[in-house]
């Protein structure tokens, strides 16, 4: 075979599938969508079984299908194993914040922000979840451009628009209800694409099923890592962490529960906490063996290939092999199935969150800061048009993620990691706001401006360590044995870089406190989190310094992708611990029945 290629039959049973879910999509629509609640939350009163499967088939995208095997088969199972973790604790996760949300009747999560803290830190977390997500359908559409090029030899720019325009127009159409039933049956596609693909790697592996898993763990790509000293070191220079992937476990069921509207938003539908509840159980329980699937079709790809080196040399990368496999090694229709049940996780990640971003937009922004007297009929019609500006910015995005990963030669999960970093205020937000009634808005506008300086320079290292690095690299293999120079930003720096950002982060503050006499109200709170982020931006940049020095004594390194919550992580407890322990304790109005430890009815709101 000469590369990856489907047939005309893998085509006709692909446009087959599309059409199938544009009938369950017109079918199951409600015809009744006169208010926001039927479009955006199905009604309030959607069963949890359906409601379950379309939160995984929410969180399951080609993103999923493309980054586990991927990583897999480049680097093994090591990063993987963490991910049992988090579903079962989102469960809990659910029990500690949804209540909260049905309490203030909400259709999103920031309504409880506004009530613990400000409309200002609403805004704020609101808009950050907008972008967040955006790049996130960036991060679907590019790992979709993957399935494409390794199974049809697709540039990534057609996959990305293609799947992009199609989603639109599924999700403007019927709302959540519709949304959530035509996730049901992409359901059953997608099991059936993954067992097929099992089928077909256990017939094609030598030594089946047992042993090919056991030539994967035999040839470094198991769980080798957990016996390596460096594993349990947190260093900036490891590309993988023990302590860091356990720490990032352990916030995603929080990070879920405060940012991801999509979640949220089909949890709300269900209409209460006990139903939220099972929803989310049915969701978790569905996910684990949905993970182990694809742990064993990670370890299966790579065992195939190694096993077959001429097959080895049609793989462009490990995010491809896959599907490399499955376009060659699959009789037709069988691949045209097996993508289709791809692209079932692809349109299901994309409708949930185009739906939940027009909830964001419609609740959060235009409601309360253009047009505070829209209708309900007008809001239904804005949430669809909210749909499509969202799904055009979404491929946009993906455009540029796809840029970024060829630039710096990053696979999925690293990209991914570097275009969220940029989320970092949404957990402390919510989980000062749950467990302390000290948490107030000046904590929260300190506490982003810390952290945003803080990431702000961790990404700027890891981009230019990261490139410098691969120049160098390639500059010593065109010419071996010549001594070659190479970038600032893969070598140490100069700690004095920190000062001018230290020196006018110290005048921004103390102009606040000046300000702060005055009582200046959003000039105060903009001008404090200025300062902080400039506080925030020369730790980091001391950090760089004297970790840069340490490290690259005997020759250049890059930034591990994993690092660059390391900072803003400590920043996030320290703050903590300190603010929450000295600061001052809210009204009353501000924390009763809305913390863990407040029980009671909700008060109003003082104007």
């Amino acid at each position: 075979m000469n590369g990856a290629k489907l047939e005309v039959l893998d085509y006709a049973v692909m446009a087959a599938y599309f059409v199938a879910i544009a009938l369950v999509g017109y079918f199951t629509a409600s015809r009744k969508n006169k208010d926001t609640k039927s479009f955006l939350l199905g009604g309030g009163k959607m069963p949890y079984f359906a409601l379950g499967i379309s939160c995984l088939m929410a969180a399951v995208s080609a993103f999923s299908l493309v980054m586990v095997p991927g990583e897999i088969y480049n680097h093994g199972l090591d990063m993987m194993v963490f991910s049992l973790i988090y579903p079962l604790l989102t469960i809990i996760a659910v029990a500690v914040f949804i209540p909260f949300y049905l309490k203030l009747g909400s259709f999103t999560p920031f309504q409880y922000l506004e009530r613990r803290y400000s409309p200002g830190v609403r805004t704020l977390a609101s808009s950050l979840m907008l972008y967040l997500r955006l790049i996130y359908l960036g991060m679907v559409l590019f790992s979709t451009s993957k399935i494409f090029e390794g199974a049809a030899g697709w540039p990534c720019w057609v996959t990305i628009l293609l799947c992009g325009s199609v989603s639109i127009i599924f999700t403007s159409s019927g709302g959540l209800k519709s949304v959530v039933w035509i996730d049901l049956l992409q359901f059953i596609v997608l099991v059936g694409g993954l067992f097929c693909i099992l089928g077909a790697l256990f017939i094609k592996v030598d030594g089946g099923l047992f042993g090919g898993i056991a030539y994967a763990f035999q040839h470094g790509h198991g769980l080798n890592r957990f016996t390596e000293a460096d594993f349990y070191k947190i260093s900036p220079y490891v590309r993988l962490s023990f302590w860091l992937l356990l720490w990032g476990q352990l916030m995603v069921p929080i990070n879920i529960m405060a940012t991801d509207q999509m979640t949220v938003q089909r949890l709300l539908a269900s209409g209460s906490c006990k139903a939220a509840l099972k929803t989310q159980a049915v969701n978790s329980f569905l996910t684990i063996p949905t993970v182990i699937i694809l742990w064993v079709i990670g370890l299966l790809s790579f065992a195939f290939f190694h096993q077959n080196p001429t097959e080895m040399a049609m793989v462009k990368s490990g995010d491809t092999a896959l599907f490399t496999f499955i376009s060659n090694h699959l009789p037709p229709p069988l691949p045209g199935l097996v993508i289709a049940g791809m692209l079932a996780a692809v349109i299901s990640t994309l409708n949930a969150v185009f739906n939940s971003m027009a909830t964001v937009y419609v609740k959060e922004i235009h409601i309360r800061c253009v047009n505070t007297q829209l209708d309900e009929p007008g809001q239904v019609k804005l949430s669809r048009i909210a749909t499509i500006s969202i799904g055009v910015f979404a491929c946009l995005s993906g455009l540029l993620i796809n840029f970024s990963a060829a630039w710096l030669e990053q696979s999925v999960v690293e990209a991914q990691t570097i275009f969220g970093a940029f989320d970092v205020i949404a957990v402390p937000a919510f989980l000062f706001a749950v467990l302390s009634r000290r948490a107030s808005t000046l904590c929260i506008w300190v506490a982003c401006g810390v952290m945003w300086g803080l990431n702000f320079v961790a990404t700027f290292w890891y981009f230019v360590s990261t490139r410098a690095l691969k120049v160098w690299e390639a500059a010593v293999k065109a010419s071996p044995g010549t001594e070659v120079e190479c970038g600032w930003g893969a070598l140490g720096i100069d700690w004095r870089y920190a000062i001018p950002f230290a020196a006018v982060g110290l005048l921004v503050l103390i102009y606040w406190l000046i300000c702060k006499r005055n009582d200046r109200g959003k000039l105060s709170l903009f001008i404090i989190t200025l300062g902080s982020t400039l506080s925030g931006a020369s730790i980091g940049v001391t950090i760089w310094a004297l970790v840069s020095n340490h490290y690259c004594v005997n020759g250049p390194n890059a930034l591990s992708f994993q690092w660059l919550g390391v900072p803003t992580n400590i920043a996030f407890i320290v703050l903590g611990i300190i603010w929450l322990n000295v600061g001052k304790v809210q009204p009353k109005e501000k924390y009763q029945g809305l913390t863990l430890f407040d029980n009671g009815e909700i008060l109003e709101a003082s104007k």
